[in-house]
């Protein structure tokens, strides 16, 4: 019975090892209180978070509840990730709340980067490019006019905000 015991022991300490081994090797920085996201409950956050620079450097990696988020933390490195390495760094987090407003759709500003999603920026961005050529403004400012008289008219009664959304951006 012993002897059972012991080996399971030994097992066990072996796993344990061999896991240890496993993380040492991924280096990963880490602030403290990974779980969840109990390190964004500090009472000054700004200062928290730049103490988190000043220890693991300019890039690292928080964890907001079960997403992993990386933080750039100085002009050269945001510069690096949104110029030389866009395609790294394109993407968003799948967060409820994105969901919520693009209705499970795919879109421009919420999408994550795909096949789909590169080829959408080029339309948008050549029909941008092309409408150019004379002012947006005004038309950006009628827009922006006819959703508030909208939003005035529904005063009080539920609003279905992702329709109200899809009609102002597909417009």
């Amino acid at each position: 019975m012993v002897l059972v015991w012991l080996l399971l022991l030994l097992t066990l300490l072996a796993g344990a090892r061999l896991l240890w081994g496993q993380w040492k090797l991924r280096n990963l920085h880490l602030p403290p209180l990974v779980p969840g996201f109990l390190h964004l409950l500090q009472p000054n956050l700004p200062i928290y978070l730049l103490g988190l620079t000043q220890r693991l450097g300019p890039i690292y990696r928080l964890r907001l509840g079960l997403q992993d988020v990386v933080v750039l933390n100085s002009k050269r490195t945001i510069e690096e990730a949104l110029v030389r390495k866009w395609v790294d760094f394109a993407g968003r987090p799948q967060i409820p709340s994105y969901k919520l407003a693009s209705q499970h759709c795919p879109d421009i500003s919420l999408g994550d980067y795909s096949l789909f999603w590169k080829a959408h920026k080029k339309l948008t961005r050549s029909a941008l490019l092309l409408g150019v050529r004379s002012s947006m403004e005004p038309r950006v400012e009628q827009l922006t006019q006819e959703f508030c008289e909208r939003m005035r008219a529904q005063a009080g009664t539920p609003v279905t905000i992702q329709k109200e959304f899809s009609v102002l951006t597909c417009s």
